[in-house]
C-alpha cells in the first residue's frame, strides 16, 4: 500500500516537472534500442497510467517514465538525447517526446 502511494507520488511529481520545464536546448542526439516496456496503472480506476521503458544507449542503459506510449516497439532503434534528468526521444513517427529518467546504469564493456 505504501509502495503504491510512493510510486503515485513520484509519477505525479514527474508530470509536474514536465509542465514546468522549458523546451529542449541544443541537444546531442544518439541512437539507442528499446529493450523493455511496462505499463504502470497507479490507481484502481485506471487513472494515471504511465509507461516505463528501458533504453539501451552506447554507454548507458536508461529506465524512463512517460505518460503516453511511444510509437516504437521492443528492439526498435530510436534517436534520443539527454538533458539533466530528462530524456528526449524521437519515436518511429518522428515525434519528439519527453521522458523522465528514473534510473541509469553503465553498460558492461565488450571485450
Amino acid at each position: 500500500m505504501l509502495s503504491s502511494r510512493i510510486t503515485a507520488g513520484v509519477f505525479v511529481f514527474t508530470l509536474t516537472l514536465f509542465a514546468l520545464e522549458p523546451g529542449p536546448k541544443a541537444l546531442v542526439w544518439q541512437s539507442g534500442q528499446i529493450v523493455s516496456m511496462k505499463e504502470e496503472v497507479l490507481d484502481r480506476d485506471g487513472d494515471w497510467t504511465s509507461y516505463v521503458y528501458g533504453l539501451h544507449g552506447k554507454d548507458r542503459t536508461y529506465s524512463v517514465v512517460i505518460s503516453a506510449p511511444l510509437k516504437a516497439y521492443i528492439h526498435s532503434t530510436v534517436r534520443f538525447a539527454i538533458d539533466k534528468n530528462l530524456l528526449y526521444i524521437q519515436d518511429l513517427d518522428r515525434k519528439l517526446r519527453k521522458a523522465c529518467i528514473v534510473e541509469q546504469s553503465e553498460n558492461a564493456p565488450h571485450h
